[in-house]
């Protein structure tokens, strides 16, 4: 792991027995898994997002930019939501998290295998489109580590503890809403995705923020930290968990993406007219990739 960088909580980790993993495109060291790590049983998983893909989209033509990139419906100020990018062919390239936190400004985050294949494809739709439309020429696709450290608080007592810190339950973000939180003093975007019988939070802390949050969130005995290979696992649960698992080129079904909204009606975005003309993959197919 020779010139991969060291996170703002890499220290902390390292007090758990953690084993890191190359981040890749990234830049950074993940945690891979800790010492006796153990999720059985715990009301709430706690995990360092460094090494995971996370972008921010940028500029006058962001929302313009991100409506052709994201094939899910365009979102609001404030809200987010797990939506699907596609290729020209209507190949799946990822199902990142997309987070709304400005007119001009949206955040990207896919912590699956297929993050580095979402990093790429971006880089080169955001080039190419920015070139054929001057109103899109100041969209800027950044790498967004250096900003703030993501933190998921993940499971049925996450809920629990994040109320603890607020004076209000409300304070919190409801099902597919981010806004900004005070936890404890420490000012955080916290986004909670809606996801299908779960409870799940994001927290986006200031680097010199993070590790005091980090410990605190540990004070909490039904907490327990977890790695990448724990949190991807997770992720794999999702009914469209599956096809993330690697970074060969998904074929996915249409209607398998439109059930969960992942994708919208029209044709309005990157891939559509591909998608459309795939006839829809057969259970067979789909449980083999």
């Amino acid at each position: 792991m020779s010139g991969v960088r060291a996170g703002a909580l890499h220290a902390e980790h390292e007090l758990l027995g953690a084993r890191f993993a190359d981040g890749g495109e990234t830049g950074f060291a993940l945690v891979e898994r800790y010492a006796n790590e153990s999720a059985d049983g715990a009301a709430a998983l706690l995990a360092d997002l460094t090494g995971a893909t996370y972008l921010l989209l940028s500029g006058a033509g962001a929302g313009a930019l991100a409506s052709a990139a994201l094939a899910g419906r365009p979102l609001a100020v404030g809200e987010c939501a797990f939506e699907a990018v596609l290729a020209g062919d209507g190949a799946l390239v990822s199902v990142p998290l997309a987070l709304r936190t400005g007119d001009d400004e949206i955040v990207l985050l896919d912590p699956s295998p297929r993050g580095p294949v979402l990093s790429g494809w971006l880089g080169f739709l955001c080039g190419s489109v920015a070139e054929g439309d001057p109103a899109l020429a100041g969209v800027r696709l950044d790498a967004a580590a250096d900003m703030l450290v993501c933190l998921a608080l993940f499971g049925p007592g996450a809920a629990r503890v994040l109320s603890d810190y607020v004076r209000d339950p409300s304070e919190l973000p409801g099902p597919g809403r981010v806004r900004q939180v005070g936890l404890d003093a420490i000012g955080c975007m916290v986004a909670r995705p809606q996801l299908p019988a779960r409870d799940a939070y994001l927290l986006f802390v200031p680097p010199a923020a993070a590790r005091r949050l980090w410990r605190s969130l540990l004070s909490f005995t039904e907490v327990e930290p977890v790695g990448h290979a724990e949190l991807r696992a997770r992720l794999g649960t999702l009914p469209w968990g599956g096809l993330l698992a690697g970074t060969d080129a998904v074929r996915a079904d249409a209607a398998l993406l439109a059930g969960q909204g992942l994708v919208r009606d029209g044709d309005g975005f990157v891939g559509a007219r591909g998608l459309g003309a795939r006839p829809a993959a057969s259970s067979e197919e789909r449980s083999s990739r």
